[in-house]
C-alpha cells in the first residue's frame, strides 16, 4: 500500500485498486457463481453468516462462498490484497463474513439507498445493524498505523460505471464526530442521492476497500441495457474482533493452506497461536463428528417411520 494510497484512505476512507483479478480469475468466479444461480433460485448470494437455508442447521452451517470452491478460496488470502489487509488491520487478521450482491436478484426492499455506519460512533441506534454497530466499526490512524474494526473488500465481477448505482459513501465521514442526519439515510431512486454521496465507479478486476465506519451503501442500479452488477464482499477484522455471530469451519472447504486456516480462524486476543489453533480444529472436528450423527439419526428416524 503506497503513499498515496495511505493518505487517500485515511482522507476519503475508501481507495479503488485497479486490476485486483486477473481475466482467468474474472472467468472462474463469475461460471462457479452462474453454475450455482442456474441450480438453485436462491443461490449463495446475500448471506452475511447469520441467515440459515434451514433452521435446524448447525451454527457453523451459515451459507459462504468459499462453498463454491477455486477462485473463492484463493481470494481467502489473495496476494494482491494482502498488502493493504495487513496495513489496514495489522498482522493478524481474520475473514469474518462474506457474500455477494447482484442487483437484479436483491428484494424490493434493499433496492433503495440505505446509508449505515459514519462517525465515531457509527450509525447510533437507529443505524442498519443497531447501537452496537458502533463499538466495533471503528476507524483510528495513530503512531503511524491504521486501526479499524471492519475492512470491506469489494470485487467487481461486472464494469460499474458513473450513474450506474452500486457501491456509495459519503467521504470522510468514517472520521466525523457527529451522527449521521437521519434524512440523508435513505434514497428510493437516484435523483434522490444526497449530492454529498460519491457512487464510485470501478471496472471489472477492481476492488474497493472501505473501512465500514464509513458511512455507506448500495445507489438504486440503474446499468443500461440489461447490465447486472455482481460484487463479491469479502469482510476482515483484527483477529480479536468479530462483526458475524458465526464461524467458518475450514474442514468445510477442502484443501486449504495453513495461512487460509488461519484467516478462517474465530476471535482470538491470541490470534494464530499452536494453543488456539490447536483448540479451534478440535472444535471443528467435534461439530463434524455432531453434523455425523444427527445424519445418521436422521436416517435410523426415516427407516422406523417406514
Amino acid at each position: 500500500m503506497n503513499d498515496d494510497e495511505k493518505y487517500l484512505f485515511d482522507l476519503r476512507g475508501y481507495i479503488v485498486v485497479k486490476n485486483v483479478l486477473t481475466q482467468a480469475q474474472i472467468d472462474d468466479l463469475s461460471a462457479r457463481l452462474e453454475q450455482q444461480r442456474a441450480k438453485d433460485s436462491k443461490p449463495i448470494l446475500g448471506s452475511d453468516r447469520t441467515i440459515f437455508r434451514d433452521p435446524k442447521d448447525p451454527a457453523w452451517a451459515a451459507p459462504s462462498l468459499l462453498e463454491l470452491g477455486g477462485t473463492y478460496i484463493d481470494l481467502i488470502d489473495l496476494p494482491a490484497l494482502t498488502p493493504y489487509l495487513t496495513t489496514l488491520l495489522g498482522e493478524h487478521y481474520r475473514l469474518d463474513h462474506d457474500y455477494a450482491k447482484i442487483d437484479n436478484m436483491m428484494p424490493e426492499r434493499e433496492r433503495t439507498l440505505y446509508l449505515h455506519g459514519g462517525g465515531q460512533g457509527a450509525g447510533g441506534p437507529r443505524d442498519l445493524v443497531g447501537p452496537t454497530d458502533g463499538g466495533q466499526c471503528y476507524y483510528r490512524y495513530s503512531n503511524g498505523r491504521f486501526f479499524n474494526g471492519l475492512v470491506a473488500v469489494a470485487l467487481e465481477l461486472d464494469t460499474v460505471r458513473s450513474g450506474d448505482g452500486g457501491f456509495a459513501c459519503i467521504p470522510g465521514s468514517h472520521k466525523s464526530n457527529i451522527g449521521l442526519p437521519q434524512d440523508w439515510r435513505h434514497s428510493k431512486i437516484q435523483a434522490e442521492v444526497p449530492d454529498i454521496v460519491d457512487q464510485v465507479a470501478a471496472s471489472a478486476g477492481d476492488a474497493i476497500i472501505f473501512t465500514e465506519a464509513c458511512a455507506h451503501g448500495t445507489v438504486p442500479w440503474e446499468g443500461d441495457g440489461g447490465r447486472e452488477r455482481r460484487t463479491l464482499f469479502y469482510k476482515y477484522c483484527p483477529h480479536a474482533v468479530a462483526w458475524s455471530p458465526c464461524y467458518y469451519n475450514s474442514n468445510h472447504y477442502g484443501q486449504l493452506t495453513t495461512a487460509q486456516r488461519q484467516i478462517l480462524m474465530p476471535p482470538s486476543a491470541y490470534g494464530p497461536h499452536k494453543a488456539t489453533t490447536h483448540i479451534w480444529q478440535k472444535a471443528q472436528d467435534e461439530q463434524l463428528e455432531l453434523q455425523r450423527l444427527r445424519a445418521e439419526l436422521a436416517e435410523l428416524k426415516t427407516r422406523v417411520d417406514h
